[in-house]
């Protein structure tokens, strides 16, 4: 799971490059969506420290 959070995170880290230089993605909110790449690497990473499984 941390290769997925890191995957995550760098995509969180792309759509903010893009909403920080002013290009547009067309049919994307670059915010959103990092804040959700973002979200979901937290969660990847503390279901890994943590031990759990979600949706067990």
């Amino acid at each position: 799971m941390d290769v997925l959070a890191l995957i995550l995170t760098i995509a969180a880290l792309v759509m903010f490059a893009f909403a920080a230089s002013g290009r547009e993605l067309r049919h994307f909110n670059e915010i959103a969506l990092g804040l959700v790449f973002l979200a979901a690497a937290l969660i990847c990473q503390f279901t890994t420290l943590t031990n759990t499984h979600i949706g067990n």
